[in-house]
């Protein structure tokens, strides 16, 4: 039986320091997930790397073998491969996966919550998986269902309407220690998803303070001008990353959000310049690309994702409120997941069941018809009677099954009726549940329900034998 497991970190448990260690570049992600896709134990993987966490969904056969080959994995990565003392602190197993996924696509697990770009990270793992061959079926269904739960929080809640992004929070960071940004003079190094939205609350205030955007791909710096940014005239493109240190030197305020793995800007080139008095930095990054020997440089303010809790934490009374109200829809996505979860059991049993009783019917009738001392009409009596029969009696195991929400029960009905009739169905792909297994000294590996239903089974297989009888 395998076993749905989540292991990884997040900023709940670990600080930017060390997740920054752990990153997976969306360019090495497809020779990760195939690096977690020969491990023995894991049977499907998929990846969610984001600022705020790494985490590694797997469907595995073992759950203790298959979490420390995640670990080791993680431990393996030339992030981490100089830091051995450094684990993955965070380890989920089976519905508790589901939720946390579901809540994550939902912008709940966010650290600033309802964030909007979690959703296209989120999609972006599951497509990243697909394409590696990595995500199977169990995966694919359940990273479907978490990015349908956060659309289903956005359109259906209030949390759509107030969600916020790590770089808006990063803006309004800026005004609380400088006040209005529209006069200010802004750098912003970086012009990729988050710098734009950096970009588009920036220059929603007006006013005519330059806004000098850097990036190492000039291509993106060209389509800003002519984007559908306000207040566009703000936008200077005519610098090059070799003049992020002066540029910074002479600014009020810079705003850092790329991909860069490395240090962008250091404490030794912002000393090489004549710098401002009063300079801000606000790195976004993960990885930082802001040193932060900077801080050590008199009048120089620096500050990294970790900082914007004090953003984040502001007006909680009305985000427990938004909270309260989208975790209805996911607890609803939850049922709905775990109701897919109990088909892969109730489907194929049911189908197999009927399966195999009506080839018994067609036999039977076969050497019925095989005398020929039977008419037309008497045939076509003994093929209504029999399927009337099969129909009658598999009802009841048919709507217990279907009916059972139980899936530790629902399990042992459907291995009851596999044992009873000899049926093939092949083991269900995972269990979102934890069940206790049957003690050594008990009598029967059944509970009462499935007790019931070999009760209803024996019963079946009397009246079916006794039906054929009569038209003999």
């Amino acid at each position: 039986m395998n076993h749905l497991v989540v292991c990884g970190l997040n900023y709940h448990s670990s600080p930017i320091a060390i997740r920054e260690r752990f990153i997976i570049p969306t360019s090495c992600l497809k020779h990760a997930l195939h690096a977690l896709a020969r491990m023995p134990h894991i049977k499907e993987a998929a990846v969610v790397s984001t600022c705020n966490r790494t985490e590694v969904y797997a469907l595995v056969s073992d759950v203790q073998a298959g979490l420390q080959e995640i670990e080791s994995f993680f431990l393996s990565t030339q992030a981490v491969a100089d830091h051995g003392a450094l684990r993955p602190n965070f380890k989920l197993l089976r519905e508790d996966v589901v939720l946390h996924l579901f809540r994550v696509a939902s912008g709940l697990d966010s650290m600033v919550l309802g964030e909007g770009q979690i959703m296209a990270q989120v999609k972006d793992a599951h497509q990243a998986a697909l394409e590696a061959g990595t995500a199977g079926p169990f995966l694919d269904q359940l990273f479907k269902t978490a990015l349908n739960c956060g659309k289903r929080v956005r359109t259906e809640t209030s949390m759509g309407r107030r969600a916020v992004s790590i770089s808006s929070a990063a803006v309004e960071l800026g005004r609380e220690l400088l006040g209005p940004l529209a006069e200010k003079n802004i750098v912003v190094v970086g012009a990729g998803k988050m710098g734009k939205v950096l970009l588009k609350h920036l220059l929603s205030e007006g006013g005519n303070g330059p806004v000098v955007v850097l990036n190492r791909s000039v291509e993106k710096l060209g389509s800003l001008a002519n984007g559908d940014l306000p207040n566009a005239h703000r936008i200077k493109t005519s610098f090059t990353m070799d003049d992020l240190p002066q540029l910074a030197a002479n600014a009020d305020v810079v705003f850092v959000s790329t991909s860069a793995p490395q240090f962008l800007l250091n404490g030794k080139d912002l000393l090489a310049q004549k710098s401002k008095s009063n300079l801000c930095v606000i790195d976004i990054s993960v990885p930082r690309n802001v040193n932060p020997d900077i801080a050590e440089i008199e009048g120089v303010r620096s500050f990294h994702a970790d900082d914007l809790v004090a953003i984040v934490n502001k007006n909680m009374a009305e985000r427990e409120a938004l909270v309260a109200e989208a975790e209805e829809i996911v607890f609803d996505s939850l049922e709905g997941f775990n109701g897919w979860q109990r088909s892969l059991l109730v489907v194929p049993t049911i189908t197999e069941l009927r399966q195999k009783i009506e080839s018994i019917r067609l036999a039977q009738m076969a050497k019925s018809q095989s005398t020929g001392t039977e008419s037309d009409d008497m045939r076509d009596k003994m093929e209504d009677i029999s399927r009337n029969i099969i129909n009658q009696i598999l009802h009841h195991p048919t709507v217990q099954l279907k009916a059972t929400t139980d899936y530790g029960v629902l399990r042992q009905q459907a291995e009851a009726l596999r044992l009873l009739f000899n049926l093939t169905v092949s083991e269900p792909m995972a269990s979102g549940h934890h069940y206790a297994t049957q003690s050594s000294g008990s009598s029967c590996p059944f509970s009462d329900s499935g007790k019931q239903i070999d009760e209803a089974l024996k019963d079946f297989s009397d009246r079916l034998k006794k039906a054929w009888l009569s038209f003999k």
